[in-house]
């Protein structure tokens, strides 16, 4: 392998249970305690045991991903010296990412996703869905002729892959553009599980105040690139980092540009995961078929990876 990216993912990837077993060891226990204390001194129990319709809820949600991620990458740099090229996470995930590439510390990244979950939770009631078999540019027209015309609050969520685009806003303008949308030939629009209209203006009073929140903290260089959600550019420097994290709640998730730059610009060949589900080197996998994935989402994954890579960087 000749280069290497660390990605992690965003909401939606949860699952009651995710992270258990990384609590049962010093390492990982250390991470939920922590999360525990600074966020919801019931997260991990929400996390390991439900209910469901609690671990839902962006409040939990968001930092319960988090961890179990953050746990994942701790328990995995404990097994395996292998050091990435670049870093990314999806929404949610490029906290991990910046955890990773020491722009912020283990008791900031809680601090933080604290708070940005208390503030999307919050926002005004909206609809998100999934459109399948249009590409980005295509849903960009549809989208942008509709808001034009309706002044109503539409956007382009999250480019995830060419086939694979999220809308997101007023649930009168989702529903509507769905319809244009299937008449401009996308395969389905099938509606999330979501209370919020995220990545989207009605986020913007959210993102506002989170941007002045993140004026508290300090943000140090990037050992590692990150590839941030708002431009699919390379971010080293803390306070841009800083910047574009203010930006990204009401902005598009540019996953599909972030894969590109990852993969076609900066020569990765090799994609890990970290945290649950596989939802991301999924997304990989459609781009990108001949890029090596790996997910680290529980203990015998992380073993089976580590025992893996350690051999590979023994023979290279």
């Amino acid at each position: 392998m000749s280069k290497v990216a660390f990605v992690f993912p965003g909401q939606g990837s949860q699952s009651v249970g995710m992270g258990r077993d990384f609590a049962e060891t010093p390492t990982g226990r250390a991470v939920y305690e922590i999360f525990d204390r600074i966020v919801a001194s019931n997260l991990s129990q929400v996390c390991f045991d439900g209910p469901e319709t609690e671990l839902r809820r962006t409040l939990y949600t968001q930092p319960a991903i988090l961890a179990t991620s953050i746990a994942a990458l701790d328990l995995f740099r404990e097994r395996c010296q292998l050091q990435p090229s670049v870093l990314a996470g999806h929404s949610l995930g490029e906290y991990g990412a910046l955890y990773a590439a020491g722009v912020i510390s283990l008791e900031t990244a809680a601090q933080l996703v604290k708070r940005r979950s208390e503030l999307m939770e919050a926002a005004p009631t909206g609809s998100m869905s999934a459109v399948l078999g249009l590409d980005g540019d295509a849903v960009d027209a549809v989208v942008a002729a509709y808001r034009q015309a309706s002044q109503s609050v539409i956007a382009v969520a999250n480019y995830n892959t060419d086939g694979q685009v999220v809308i997101s806003g007023t649930p009168q303008a989702v529903e509507e553009v769905s319809v244009k949308l299937k008449e401009a030939g996308a395969k389905r629009v099938m509606p999330l599980p979501v209370g919020g209209a995220f990545h989207s203006p009605l986020m913007t009073p959210a993102a506002e105040s989170f941007a002045g929140y993140l004026t508290d903290f300090t943000f140090e260089n990037a050992a590692v690139p990150v590839i941030t959600n708002v431009d699919a550019a390379l971010t080293t420097a803390g306070p841009e980092a800083q910047k574009k994290l203010g930006q990204q709640i009401d902005h598009s998730v540019r996953w599909t540009q972030t894969m590109t730059r990852m993969i076609q610009g900066e020569g990765v060949d090799t994609v890990i995961e970290f945290g649950p589900g596989k939802v991301l080197t999924g997304m990989v996998k459609k781009m990108f078929p001949d890029v090596r994935i790996y997910n680290v989402l529980d203990m015998a994954s992380l073993e089976a990876v580590s025992t893996e890579l350690n051999a590979a960087l023994v023979s290279a």
